[in-house]
């Protein structure tokens, strides 16, 4: 048991560590986007790279994530022959699309240049950027195969080392070209990474076995059938959350919409490091045990356990600092989203939670069940109690909704999840989830006395008290000092 909890702890802590150096090296990235570029600079830089991005999102089916359960499934068995037969299946599969995504771009360069632009001035652009799409789509493809035979060192070093060589390579060329410079910055980065990502790739032991192109359809199709169901639920998402913003813009105006995405996008930075690493270790981990009931009980109720423990000191550290964050991630004129913040922090402890598993239903190639409760559910939630709160209370509505939105959610999941899958939370997962909840809402609730002094001192009491209530019980699981030496040395090696 405590070998489980030092493999999940292990790789939470360290794919979430390395999420916070990535976004601290964008952050710097950005800070010379903006001295070098000014504010022209940023908006075209953001407009090529978001457009691009949203190509190289889709044009995979989703195999990004729905290959890691066949890769999963297939290492699990220790069948060589078999896993090897997987990889190269996968490899094909990226390579196809990777030309696809890099076609699309090319063919459409002129129409994608009017439509984001409003002219054909970059149609060369992107029509250069078709590189960035093949490379990083091949790159997807090689970091695929390692999260599914869980080589998160490899992971870890490879995205670590290519997000440091993208910012090394951007300053000079923002320097000395400005707004020229940002296209072939965005191809070279592509390219580094690649071959990063390739060395890292070659370390892991295959054999690259022949299969034909008919073999690799009729073995692949269930991938692809899987990833187009993800995807229908990423763009139900997208949907959804431009609704909102045009809504709120509608009903109200164009600043809130500025207040809403601020928020949001702070909250992002936040809580998306944890929610990275369940996708990188936890959903590889649950895929291996699926057809296991007492498993894939026992991996989520580990892994919500250690979730809860490592999110809510940092949840109640976002709910102090919110002022602070604002100040030096914003300006001023965006203080009034201070409360909003701390809904969202609130609303992120269920979000995390429910997270843990929503994975479930994924795992088992359920794809009905996801579609529904990812898809449908959540998003119809979100849309409908974003815009009725905020046409009746304001931002703090949406605050409001974003909590009641993972509340109903989390409640929904767990009854889904109990009645389809045999899934139950333990007793002691239950502990950690109301104990913690308790610090985070009770630091939450100190903000809204009339004394700001008596307010903080409460928070920072309590936000200590939490971390050696967290620390106490990892530690009661596993030895932490000697587990962050041996996370050290191998991360060294």
């Amino acid at each position: 048991m405590e070998k489980s909890y030092k493999s999940t702890f292990k790789n939470t802590v360290a794919f979430g560590g390395i999420q916070i150096i990535t976004i601290f090296l964008n952050l710097i990235k950005g800070k010379f986007i903006a001295i070098y570029l000014g504010p022209v600079g940023i908006g075209v830089n953001n407009l090529l790279l978001t457009s691009v991005n949203l190509i190289t999102t889709f044009n995979d089916f989703g195999l990004d994530l729905s290959a890691v359960r066949d890769l999963s499934e297939a290492n699990e068995t220790e069948n060589q022959n078999k896993t090897n037969r997987t990889i190269t299946i996968v490899e094909k599969l990226f390579f196809y699309t990777a030309i696809f995504g890099a076609l699309f771009l090319a063919i459409f360069s002129s129409l994608l240049s009017e439509f984001t632009f409003g002219s054909s001035d970059y149609t060369f652009s992107y029509l250069l950027l078709s590189i960035f799409v093949f490379f990083t789509t091949l790159t997807k493809g090689q970091q695929t195969v390692m999260r599914g035979l869980r080589k998160i060192n490899f992971i870890i070093k490879s995205g670590f080392y290519g997000t440091l060589a993208g910012v090394i390579v951007s300053i000079p060329f923002y320097y000395f070209l400005g707004v020229d410079g940002i296209v072939p910055t965005m191809i070279i980065t592509a390219l580094i990474s690649f071959i990063l990502s390739g060395y890292y790739y070659s370390k892991i032991p295959k054999i690259k076995i022949q299969i034909s192109n008919k073999e690799v359809w009729r073995e692949g199709k269930q991938m692809m059938k899987l990833g187009i169901m993800l995807i229908f639920s990423i763009l139900i998402g997208i949907l959804v959350r431009y609704l909102i913003s045009v809504g709120i813009g509608k009903i109200g105006n164009i600043k809130d919409v500025g207040l809403y995405s601020a928020a949001m996008s702070i909250s992002g930075q936040y809580v998306g490091f944890i929610l990275a690493s369940l996708g990188a270790d936890y959903f590889p981990r649950l895929v291996a045990v699926s057809q296991n009931t007492k498993e894939v009980n026992r991996i989520v109720n580990e892994q919500t356990e250690i979730v809860l423990l490592l999110a809510t000191p940092l949840l109640i550290i976002m709910i102090i600092t919110s002022p602070i964050l604002i100040k030096v991630l914003l300006t001023k004129e965006f203080y009034e989203i201070i409360d909003f913040i701390r809904f969202i922090a609130l609303g992120s402890f269920f979000q995390l939670a429910s997270y843990c598993m929503g994975y479930i239903s994924f795992a088992k190639n359920d794809r009905k069940t996801y579609v529904i409760m990812e898809g449908l559910i959540g998003n119809f939630f979100n849309l409908v109690l974003s815009l009725i709160l905020y046409y009746f209370y304001g931002l703090f509505g949406l605050a409001i909704g974003y909590l009641a939105l993972y509340v109903i959610y989390f409640i929904i999941i767990l009854n889904v999840t109990g009645k389809l899958y045999d899934f139950s939370i333990h007793k002691d997962s239950s502990q950690f989830f109301y104990v913690s909840f308790a610090f985070i809402f009770f630091v939450f609730l100190s903000f809204y006395l009339p004394n700001d002094y008596l307010a903080y001192g409460i928070a920072l009491i309590l936000f200590g008290l939490n971390a050696i209530y967290s620390y106490h019980h990892l530690n009661k699981r596993m030895d932490l000092e000697d587990l962050f030496i041996k996370l050290k040395s191998k991360f060294k090696r």
